[in-house]
C-alpha cells in the first residue's frame, strides 16, 4: 500500500508522538475518573448541579489553594457504599462562583476500615493538601501509616497522577 506525502507526514508525526511519550495535557484528564469520566470539564456553582452523583454521600470536602490565591482549588469526596468520587475543581475567577471539575479519582472497594483522606495528607513528612489516599482508619494514631494507594492532583497540569505508598501519612479524624 503506497501513502501519499501528506500521509506519510501524518503518520511519521504520530509515531514521533508516541515514541517520545508526549501526551496532549487536555488528554491526560480522566486517566482514574472510571464511571465519572463525563464529570471532567463539567461547570457548576452549586454541587448539587452535579446529577452524577445522585445517591452518593458527601464526605469531605476543602479548599486547597491558599485562601488569598484568585484561582480557588477545592476536593471534594463522595461515597456510596464501597465506591468513592474524588473532585479537584478550579474556580479561576473571584469575582464569579462557576467551578470547573478539573479531574476525577473513582475508587472501587473502599473497604470497611479503610477510609479516603484528602487535604491533609503528608510525603515524608511534608504536607501537601495535592495529596489523596486510601488509607487504613485507626482511632489511636495521630497519622494513618498504612496507605493502599495513593494520588497527587498536579496544580500545572490539573490532573491526578499516582504515588508510590512510600512516606506518605495522613492525619487521623479518630476513625471513620
Amino acid at each position: 500500500m503506497t501513502l501519499s506525502p501528506m500521509e506519510n507526514i501524518i503518520r511519521i508525526l504520530g509515531m514521533t508522538l508516541l515514541l517520545t511519550g508526549f501526551v496532549p495535557e487536555g488528554l491526560a484528564q480522566g486517566n482514574f475518573a472510571g464511571n465519572f469520566q463525563k464529570l471532567v470539564g463539567k461547570t457548576f456553582k452549586d454541587k448539587s448541579e452535579l446529577t452524577d452523583l445522585q445517591g452518593y454521600t458527601f464526605r469531605e470536602g476543602s479548599l486547597v489553594s491558599p485562601v488569598d490565591d484568585p484561582e480557588s482549588i477545592t476536593v471534594d469526596v463522595y461515597q456510596r457504599g464501597s465506591n468513592a468520587v474524588v473532585f479537584f475543581s478550579i474556580n479561576e475567577n473571584p469575582d464569579d462562583s462557576e467551578y470547573v471539575i478539573a479531574d476525577v479519582l473513582e475508587v472501587k472497594n473502599v473497604q470497611p476500615g479503610w477510609q479516603i483522606r484528602t487535604t491533609f495528607c503528608r510525603q515524608s513528612n511534608i504536607e501537601n493538601p495535592e495529596i489523596v489516599a486510601l488509607v487504613k482508619s485507626s482511632v489511636t494514631e495521630e497519622f494513618l501509616t498504612t496507605v493502599r494507594q495513593a494520588w497527587r492532583f498536579s496544580r500545572d497540569k490539573r490532573r491526578f497522577e499516582l504515588l508510590n505508598v512510600k512516606g506518605i501519612d495522613c492525619m487521623s479524624e479518630g476513625g471513620d
